[in-house]
């Protein structure tokens, strides 16, 4: 370079086709280029003998220097990403599309934008950004995966508040912005993601400032929905990802997600479409579940080696995953991914109903809670109905026909030293608790001959149980905050910490929250136990339904967020 330098300072000051190039011969973008074209003309180990020569004939030197400018203009200054500097000018860049984010509106403004990360061959990446009306005209052009040469995009910094994904550079494209399509083969991305286990996802279940990536195969798609958030139709949908663990996880796609990627991946869910999602929030659906977020990003089948190899992976056990979609366990609430040994649990004293889930210890009592066990429902969505057993009816919830069913549900006490609060077991769980099935129980309410429970209760007494509780909306009719069991299993009572086999190991993020204490009824008095003695028969139509239960949380509002590395 310093040759190059010495080769202009002894050209004539005044020659015409070198004048207004003198000044620059300070700059190293300019002298690099220069370089570059000595290199190409002579060997690297003869630059040095090769700038002599140019010293003695200023002539050649000309006509070198000449070349070298115009290449240096079709090139267009053509840098390696990490030297495009905020504010630069007359410049390119060979880039790839790493992401493609949705368009989405800034926080108490009408701006609309887009945004992009982009990485280079040297695994450099650096982020996109399109606003407003140039949206639909540049957002066409620019797709995920393939390589495009931009030049002369607006370089900017970005403020340290709005950093997601540890990039600190913004190129804002707009109109004005030059983009040419580069033809490809196909290549592995240069570029490295930090993903969560599955097993690992619940230490980030429900934390708003955080999200997490990972990677799955989608096995299986469940039915599209419409719903009402934030007062307003959306649509979602779930996939069932599942990885080299063998657990499966529901991912929920919402509105524009599902518009573009979610079509994709539908149109490919044969192939078993190998997919990277990238800042999605983790949600306590069915126990551990994740849904995308306003800045998340699905990358389909992208050109990486750990997707080829779960790719393959899941090619090779096709008749495994077959089995998983058609148990559908994945619609049940699954412990294996939100219960770990030595559980940290919540006092019944210290329960806060603001306070999405909680683990607790408690006995089981309903032995003087008056219930008939079961209700009719919907095959389908376990809503309430007033249709008779086996009538098929229009559902007015999911709106599909199927046959009415008996589904047990009843009411218990959960009691420990520190306190007693009323919840509702439903489906399953209650069938287990109760020993009896829906249709058996509703036999005997027909035939109004009680169930045979002195048994169950006498055995209940004397067992302590794990459960995973959540709050119901609609309190009962004395103020008090009732609960619905989401999972449960028996565990030694003088056990310091919960011991649970097949389980995996490690400590809950679940902290405990102070709230009014409900005292245990001393012996003799029975005004503290719970009030929950009403005939269900006339509550029978209210959604609690633990299946049906959609705890599809909204996308979230803009906060920032910390992406888990």
């Amino acid at each position: 370079m310093y040759a190059v330098q010495l080769c202009f300072r002894e050209l004539p000051k005044k020659h015409f086709l070198l004048s207004p190039l003198i000044d620059k011969t300070e700059s190293p973008l300019f002298l690099r280029c220069i370089q570059r074209f000595l290199c190409f003309r002579f060997r690297f180990s003869q630059l040095s003998s090769s700038c002599s020569a140019v010293l003695s004939s200023s002539v050649l030197l000309c006509r070198w220097v000449i070349k070298a400018c115009y290449l240096t203009l079709r090139m267009a200054n053509q840098l390696p990403m990490r030297d495009i500097m905020p504010h630069m000018k007359n410049w390119s860049c060979i880039v790839t599309v790493q992401e493609k984010q949705q368009i989405t509106n800034s926080m108490g403004t009408p701006t609309r934008k887009q945004k992009f990360i982009f990485y280079d061959s040297e695994g450099s990446r650096v982020e996109g950004i399109i606003f407003n009306d140039d949206i639909p005209r540049m957002s066409q052009i620019l797709q995920i995966y393939k390589k495009y040469k931009i030049s002369n995009a607006g370089v900017r910094p970005i403020p340290p508040k709005f950093q997601t994904s540890e990039l600190t550079i913004q190129w804002v494209i707009s109109t004005r912005t030059v983009i040419e399509e580069i033809a490809t083969d196909d290549e592995v991305m240069p570029v490295k993601f930090c993903y969560s286990k599955f097993t690992d996802l619940v230490q980030y279940m429900d934390d708003k400032t955080k999200s997490v990536d990972v990677l799955g195969v989608v096995i299986s798609a469940l039915e599209r929905k419409t719903v009402i958030k934030n007062s307003r139709p959306s649509d979602v949908q779930k996939f069932v990802l599942l990885n080299e663990e063998s657990q499966p996880v529901l991912l929920s796609l919402w509105d524009s997600f599902l518009a573009n990627e979610g079509q994709e991946i539908v149109s490919k869910l044969h192939t078993y479409p190998v997919i990277v999602a990238r800042r999605v929030k983790v949600n306590n659906y069915n126990g551990v579940a994740l849904g995308t977020w306003f800045d998340s990003a699905i990358l389909v089948d992208p050109p990486i080696q750990e997707a080829r190899e779960l790719k393959n992976w899941a090619l090779r056990n096709t008749k495994f995953i077959k089995e998983i979609v058609e148990k559908k366990d994945y619609i049940k609430y699954s412990p294996q991914l939100s219960l770990k040994s030595g559980q940290k649990t919540t006092l019944i004293c210290n329960i806060n109903s603001s306070q999405k889930t909680i683990w607790v210890k408690a006995h089981f009592s309903f032995e003087h809670i008056f219930k008939k066990y079961w209700y009719m429902s919907c095959r389908n969505c376990c809503r309430a109905t007033a249709a008779d057993y086996q009538v098929e009816f229009t559902c007015n919830s999911c709106k599909e026909k199927h046959p009415a069913v008996p589904r047990c549900r009843f009411d218990v006490d959960l009691a420990n030293s520190t306190g007693v609060i009323p919840a509702s077991v439903f489906g399953e769980l209650a069938e287990n608790l109760l020993t009896f099935s829906a249709l058996e129980a509703m036999q005997h309410f027909n035939e109004n001959i009680e169930l045979p429970l002195e048994f169950v209760h006498k055995e209940l007494k004397s067992k302590m149980f794990l459960l995973h509780i959540k709050p119901v909306q609609t309190q009962l009719a004395d103020s008090r905050q009732r609960y619905t069991v989401i999972y449960y299993s028996e565990i030694d009572d003088d056990a310091d910490s919960v011991q649970l086999t097949d389980e995996p190991r490690d400590d809950s993020p679940f902290p405990s929250k102070e709230s009014e204490t409900v005292q245990l009824r001393a012996e003799g008095d029975n005004t503290a136990r719970s009030k929950v003695c009403v005939q269900l028969s006339q509550r029978f139509d209210e959604p609690h339904s633990i299946e049906a239960n959609e705890d599809e949380d909204a996308e979230c509002s803009s906060n920032k967020k910390q992406r888990i590395d």
